[in-house]
């Protein structure tokens, strides 16, 4: 099943960026949500490949195995490292699926290079309102930085088995931990990208066929309905249950919502 994951890197405006190739067909460009990396896609990738398609996962930059700026990058400019590593891959064009902040940059993607993604597929896109989004800025950054009594490890514990609501896997829990920590201080640049773009003007100009995905336990399950309200060309797929780690937690599920639509 499957084959071999090749790893490399390519350079971009906001540093080395890492990235996971493999398979032999269309190309698939995965984009995770952070602060995770496309370890995230670890159980799906073998699916897709199989599948015909040939897979791209990159670590966004500052997350993962890929460099990252000084300063927090804004949405557009995750958008544009994405063409930046299809153009190192001499590929013309992509289908390109997002997920949470990574669907923001998938989005902005295909709006602002519409003849580069063939068709999108947005999975808890964090498309907020004003006051949403003014309200998340407010939030202060969480600090997880290193304690002497080591309680910076249960505080993000117990944040995670939060957000997950006790459900999502064990496996997924510590890997979610793993990367937040493995980010250290600049965690929080790409959500703050995403509370800061309103991607209203990128939603309504994408003309790429797309797919929203949901889950009902996933903590952006409510948007999906306001992005097809506005967008009703849009499809719509919805699984029960879940976490926002789902793509890990259950592969299959989540192969068999996406895998008609990529395929048409």
């Amino acid at each position: 099943m499957g084959q071999e994951i090749h790893k490399a890197y390519a350079d971009s405006s906001l540093g080395q960026i890492h990235y996971r190739i493999a398979g032999q067909g269309k190309p698939l460009l995965l984009v995770h949500q952070d602060p995770q990396s496309a370890l995230q896609f670890l159980y799906v990738m073998p699916l897709l490949i199989d599948a015909g398609f040939q897979v791209i996962a990159p670590d966004m930059p500052g997350y993962g195995l890929s460099e990252g700026s000084s300063e927090p990058s804004t949405i557009p400019e995750y958008a544009d490292v994405l063409v930046q590593l299809l153009d190192h891959l001499e590929i013309d064009q992509a289908i390109v699926v997002g997920h949470h902040t990574g669907a923001s940059m998938a989005c902005q993607m295909a709006y602002a290079n519409p003849k580069r993604v063939e068709r999108l597929v947005l999975h808890g896109l964090p498309w907020y309102t004003t006051d949403e989004r003014e309200e998340r800025l407010a939030r202060p950054h969480m600090d997880f930085s290193a304690k002497k009594d080591g309680s910076h490890f249960s505080d993000l514990w117990i944040l995670i088995e939060k957000m997950s609501r006790g459900i999502s896997t064990l496996e997924s829990s510590h890997m979610a931990a793993l990367h937040t920590l493995w980010a250290g201080d600049k965690h929080w640049f790409a959500h703050h990208a995403a509370f800061s773009y309103d991607m209203t003007d990128a939603i309504s100009g994408v003309s790429a066929p797309t797919l929203v995905v949901t889950n009902t336990g996933d903590i952006l399950h409510f948007v999906a309905a306001r992005l097809v309200e506005f967008r009703p060309d849009f499809s719509l797929v919805e699984l029960e249950g879940g976490t926002s780690y789902i793509i890990r937690d259950d592969p299959e599920g989540w192969f068999s919502a996406i895998i008609d639509f990529i395929k048409s």
